[in-house]
């Protein structure tokens, strides 16, 4: 495109307003950051489409998302061509609008803010895109939540000593009230009284 400035703005989606200039030969959008066009979206596949240029001719073509790319509203299954006007979405969510500098919507005057940094060898007719990002609002951090100290457990002497004075317990209970015949039995007859056998 060599006099014309291609552009997708954001109308819906995580950065509504976001504008991204097409000044490369072929771009990638999808949630992954490795993408040209990276979007924060859970419903975008990590690769979902690429928009390419062909002469004066701009496609885009979905690269086997798993919640599609729409132009106009028409689902696409391969490369279409797109005009100025033409609003793109991905995944029903995440919605640009097409327009050339000049036709259509004009660019905001915002910071440029450049995701790829790496040079171009493409031939002069082709460019480049170079994203314009919205300013995020900034988020009051709730505060953070009271923290309690979990209560002592009991150290394991303290454990084995409860039980060594339960099984105390219940021995001299059974041996106070055992009937003397079991005294007898366990002494065998050597207790005075035990009948003699």
């Amino acid at each position: 495109m060599t006099n014309l400035r291609a552009q997708l703005t954001m109308t819906a989606g995580p950065v509504p307003g976001s504008i991204y200039y097409l000044e490369k030969a072929e771009v990638y959008l999808g949630r992954d950051l490795a993408n040209d066009i990276p979007i924060p979206d859970a419903e975008i596949s990590r690769r979902h489409a690429r928009v390419f240029m062909q002469g004066n001719l701009v496609f885009i073509e979905d690269l086997g998302s798993t919640n599609g790319t729409f132009v106009n509203g028409a689902r696409i299954s391969s490369p279409k061509e797109i005009h100025p006007g033409d609003r793109i979405t991905l995944a029903e969510k995440t919605a640009f609008s097409f327009s050339i500098a000049g036709q259509g919507e004009a660019p905001k005057s915002e910071p440029a803010v450049s995701y790829a940094t790496q040079p171009q060898q493409v031939p002069q007719y082709q460019e480049s895109y170079q994203p314009v990002a919205a300013p995020v609002p900034e988020r009051e951090l709730a505060p953070a939540p009271q923290m309690t100290k979990p209560a002592k457990k009991p150290h394991g002497c303290v454990i084995f000593l409860l039980i060594f004075l339960a099984i105390l317990v219940i021995a001299a209970l059974v041996l106070v009230f055992m009937p003397s015949s079991w005294w007898c039995a366990i002494s065998f007859n050597g207790i005075p009284g035990c009948p003699v056998q």
